[in-house]
């Protein structure tokens, strides 16, 4: 079995997370009515794979549905809701530190691709970065993962992989990359950095140590992001409009869900 000589890194849930208490499809039901959010993210998803601006196609659905009292610059905010996971952070920086190639790979439109690249500096924590946006594929389609494959210039055993989403590593393990499941957090309350960069270190460990992983499945619960405080409920009670915008004021804005990343 070859050394694994690289690791592909998703972003959300990995090395970022939602603020504490924030839902996204709670939030967009609450602005757009019960069904709201499945048509928001029907509508990103050709944004996801780069055919269109994000803003655009938020800008046609706020037309489609006209009683929404948003404009597209108050709900394209809803993508910069983000907390970066220091100590997931820390830990790619000391494996490239250490030889180990990182590299991210995440499902991402334009305006989040410019949000993490500009504003969290994600591109200078990797030697290589994949957005979807720019592959004009997005996982779990195995497209996504043979771009980068051949970028790369590597065997698929000779690659690592991991990803809170069970399709992705299910795809990428079909290749043969060393595919980890990362465990997605089953409660609200925030793990301490040190638990979160134990949990990290492990999965990392079994994605360099074995060439697939048989299941997902694990009873640990939070994640290490850190918080954005209150922000959610001090803007519990005032317009969507009004809410947006502060939310987006409140947000992280140094390196601080949606399911498809």
């Amino acid at each position: 079995m070859s050394p694994v000589r690289a690791i592909l890194w998703d972003a959300d849930g990995v090395l970022q997370h939602p603020p504490s208490g924030w839902n996204w499809r709670a939030e967009l039901e609450r602005v757009g009515g019960p069904g709201f959010s499945d048509i928001v993210f029907e509508a990103e998803l050709p944004s996801l794979r780069g055919e269109e601006p994000m803003r655009d196609a938020l800008a046609r659905l706020l037309f489609e549905h006209p009683h929404t009292p948003l404009e597209a610059d108050d709900l394209i905010g809803l993508w910069e809701m983000t907390d970066v996971d220091p100590s997931a952070m820390a830990l790619v920086d000391d494996l490239r530190r250490r030889g180990m190639a990182c590299h991210l790979a995440t499902n991402q439109q334009d305006h989040r691709r410019a949000w993490m690249r500009d504003v969290l500096g994600y591109d200078r924590h990797f030697d290589r970065v994949y957005y979807s946006c720019e592959m004009g594929v997005v996982k779990p389609d195995r497209r996504f993962f043979e771009i980068i494959l051949d970028d790369l210039g590597l065997a698929p055993d000779q690659v690592g992989l991991i990803d809170d989403n069970a399709q992705n590593v299910a795809s990428a393990q079909a290749l043969g990359i060393r595919a980890a499941p990362f465990p997605r957090r089953g409660g609200q309350r925030p793990a301490r950095a040190s638990r979160g960069d134990a949990r990290i270190q492990r999965v990392t460990k079994r994605t360099m140590s074995r060439p697939s992983v048989a299941s997902s499945s694990s009873k640990e619960t939070g994640h290490p992001a850190r918080r954005a405080g209150n922000i959610v409920g001090r803007v519990a009670n005032s317009s969507p409009r009004a809410r947006m915008r502060e939310m987006r004021a409140g947000r992280a804005a140094t390196v601080p869900d949606r399911s498809i990343d």
